[in-house]
């Protein structure tokens, strides 16, 4: 053994004389930059032949083991870090960085600086104009016709702002799915193909243009406006969008801007520019104005909505109160008392809706007409309707008509009403003889009659659903002649209480009133409509409803 370390000098000077062929070759790796070597490697070769040399002098060979397990130590931690890394993460973190620093460099760029400075520029240009017409908009608040009042101001300022000789502004109707026009100024020479029958004269024209309705598709503003994005026609000879009705020279098309007014990315009108074919064309900047002027209409005509919304909601709510007073009015104050016959009722009536009436009219002893009707509409217009046919229903059962011609009567009253409120109604009139205890029913519309029979201990609908009131002049009504017997029950109401949702959103139906009527038959009339009403409260809970609810139970005794 001993003989054996007398020759540690060899291995020792050859482990060195490798460590440090393996340190030049570190060093002509790094300077020709062949390939990426960490400091560590540097550290852990020049250690190895310093404990080598220290080795030899000392003739101890901890230097040398010191030597390597320092060399190890250092090695281990970067072949760790090594083992576990993600060159996938490291390369995106390295694209990033490069890219942040190329967006650095472009941003200090002149070219960037530029361009920066432009948008900057038309920014500003659009605050100010957005400041401007939202300061406008204030003064048309209190005008009867404030939103047209508005487009005229815009139109006029955008001409002026864009050197234009016309300018229209349509405004879409999502209901019809059509753009009108709204705002109409200067002189526009119509891109699209005028009505075959039209004559060729400037006032002609104008007035076509000026309360006209373009579908979305298959004319240039409803193809513009559906592609949401703006346009600029220098000629139009050469573009197909626009369509050449000449040969007259007001007819003669020039230069057009076309700009979308968005709310947010939704598109709900179109600027259109024009110029005369002898002015000169559109140019960009006047295009881009134009654009900008578009978003700042845009901007300003929200609180213009909003404050109309409002308004027309207040005086919808206005009219609802008053309707709904006068809707109370109307119903019967107390039931009269009639020999043989019981009488229970009740309405809810929702806010502003005031659509519902029930009358009990005794007329002579061998007829007492009962009603219930549901008129079309909210608030006074609903009104107007329940008042008419209230009047006319109260003098028509004096007659010795029968029931449906007397809805006739009422029916052809109504239809002939040319006013533009709707008056639309359901009406259930039934006329009882209490000498013969014969019912006369007739109905129109949804107002559902059913007949709870006491010997038959059952109940079922006895009318027919036909076409409302106010529909057509023409409409024909039938009558059901019923014959009762004591303890039968009639009983009418509205849709309204049929189509009472649960919180579940599931209809109150026939189904549920049947069940009502059927379990308490022993009751009184009042009792019984008072167990209907408690029902119905219960089942719908504290569900949203969105229509009045009546009913009248007629118990024959």
């Amino acid at each position: 053994m001993n003989n054996l370390d007398s020759f540690i000098s060899v291995p020792l000077l050859a482990v060195s004389g490798l460590a440090l062929l393996l340190f030049v070759f570190l060093l002509i790796i790094k300077l020709r930059n062949t390939a990426k070597a960490s400091f560590i490697f540097y550290f852990v070769i020049l250690l190895i032949p310093a404990g080598a040399a220290f080795t030899l002098i000392t003739k101890v060979n901890f230097y040398m083991v010191a030597a390597l397990c320092a060399a190890e130590f250092l090695a281990l931690p970067y072949l760790i870090i090594k083992a576990f890394d993600n060159p996938k993460k490291r390369e995106e973190k390295k694209l990033a960085r490069k890219a942040a620093e190329q967006m650095y460099a472009s941003e200090n760029s002149d070219v960037t600086k530029a361009a920066i400075a432009e948008i900057e520029s038309k920014n500003q240009k659009l605050m100010e104009l957005n400041k401007d017409l939202i300061s406008q908009v204030s003064n048309f608040f209190s005008r009867d016709n404030s939103m047209e009042s508005f487009l005229e101001y815009c139109n006029k300022l955008i001409s002026q702002k864009v050197n234009a000789d016309g300018c229209c502004i349509l405004i879409s109707d999502d209901y019809d799915e059509m753009l009108a026009v709204k705002s109409l100024t200067g002189s526009f020479p119509p891109p699209y193909k005028l009505p075959e029958d039209l004559p060729h004269k400037p006032i002609r024209v104008e007035t076509n243009l000026r309360f006209a309705q373009f579908p979305l598709k298959g004319n240039v503003f409803g193809d513009i406006y559906t592609s949401g994005e703006p346009v600029l026609v220098t000629d139009s000879i050469k573009d197909p969008r626009i369509y050449q009705n000449g040969p007259e020279d007001f007819l003669k098309c020039g230069s057009y801007i076309f700009a979308p007014i968005k709310s947010e990315s939704t598109v709900i009108g179109l600027v259109a520019l024009a110029k005369l074919p002898e002015k000169t064309v559109f140019t960009k900047e006047e295009f881009e104005t134009a654009v900008i002027m578009a978003d700042a209409v845009s901007t300003a005509m929200k609180p213009l909505y909003s404050f109309l919304a409002y308004a027309e909601h207040t005086e919808l709510s206005k009219d609802g109160i008053i309707a709904t007073k006068y809707q109370k009015d109307l119903l019967p104050a107390k039931l009269p008392v009639i020999p043989g016959v019981q009488i229970g009722c009740f309405s809810n009536a929702l806010e502003n809706v005031c659509g519902d009436l029930y009358d009990v009219i005794v007329s002579r002893k061998d007829r007492i007409s009962f009603v219930m009707a549901d008129v079309a509409g909210k608030g006074m217009n609903s009104l107007v309707v329940m008042i008419m046919i209230r009047a006319i229903l109260r003098l028509s059962v004096n007659t010795n008509q029968t029931a449906a011609t007397i809805l006739s009567w009422a029916n052809r009253g109504l239809c002939t009403d040319s006013s533009k409120i709707d008056h639309f109604a359901s009406v259930a009139l039934i006329n009882y003889d209490s000498t013969s205890r014969v019912a006369q029913v007739a109905t129109c519309g949804n107002n559902p009659v059913f007949l709870f029979s006491a010997l038959e201990r059952g109940i079922r609908q006895i009318s027919k659903q036909s076409e409302p009131m106010g529909v057509e002049k023409e409409t024909v009504y039938n009558d059901i002649n019923v014959q009762l017997n004591p303890g039968d029950i009639l009983v009418t109401c509205t849709d309204g209480l049929l189509e009472s949702l649960n919180e579940n959103g599931v209809q109150y139906a026939t189904e549920n009133l049947s069940k009502v009527i059927a379990k308490h038959c022993n009751s009184s009339a009042k009792d019984l409509s008072n167990k209907v009403k408690e029902d119905l409260k219960n089942y719908c809970g504290n569900a949203q409803q969105y229509d009045d609810q009546s009913l009248l139970v007629i118990k024959i005794q």
